[in-house]
């Protein structure tokens, strides 16, 4: 198979599997291209990139192309890739980068070889928590999304810790079902704001500058 879909939630991880399969095929580096995306791939990116596919190899007997869609395709995108994932070129090897495999249509999954990179367990850092709990205004409220938001990657890890700070917190105040219901709210909030920021193109510091200011 030619084709790699690598889900991981850190992009280098992502990058360094695919050079490895790369690597073991011997593709030279003047062979080897990167695209990426700034928003969500588009059909017309897609167009684009059938014409690279079907290029001849610089260097050696065979090229790769990288495609990191992080900031996920379109759905148009998706079925217009059907045919191109299904019959390569011999030539060519093809990696998709993701953070979330299963934002991409079965119809995809099943044209590609899924490599998932496990990622090390989410430790329990309850200064995010801390964050949010002491956000008195608009403006603290504005300044904490603007930092956060500058990594989209670094704001899904913060919150990951966050929900899990709360939700120990929610665990022992269980006797006092004011305050369990407060912290159950937080997560609610917390959660939904994870998931747009994990499966969407939601604008990172806008999805969190309403969370912080609804929170």
């Amino acid at each position: 198979m030619n084709t790699f879909l690598i889900s991981s939630k850190n992009l280098q991880k992502a990058i360094e599997k695919a050079q490895g399969i790369i690597k073991e095929n011997k593709i030279d580096k003047f062979d080897i291209e990167l695209l990426e995306p700034e928003q969500a791939l588009g059909i017309e990116e897609v167009r684009s990139l059938q014409k690279k596919i079907f290029l001849k190899p610089l260097r050696g007997e065979k090229k790769a192309i990288i495609i990191n869609l992080t900031n996920g395709a379109t759905i148009e995108a998706q079925n217009s890739m059907l045919k191109l994932l299904e019959e390569p070129p011999a030539s060519t090897l093809i990696f998709l980068l993701t953070n979330n495999a299963y934002s991409f249509l079965p119809t995809i999954l099943s044209r590609v070889k899924t490599i998932e990179i496990k990622e090390e367990e989410t430790s329990i850092d309850s200064e995010g928590l801390k964050e949010i709990s002491s956000l008195t205004g608009v403006g603290q409220s504005l300044f904490l999304a603007q930092v956060i938001s500058k990594d989209k990657e670094g704001a899904i890890s913060w919150l990951e810790s966050a929900i899990l700070a709360a939700r120990e917190e929610m665990i022992e105040r269980l006797e006092d079902k004011q305050e369990a219901l407060k912290y159950r709210k937080i997560i609610h909030k917390l959660e939904l704001t994870h998931y747009d920021l994990k499966t969407t193109n939601v604008n990172p510091r806008l999805a969190l500058e309403d969370l912080f200011l609804n929170i």
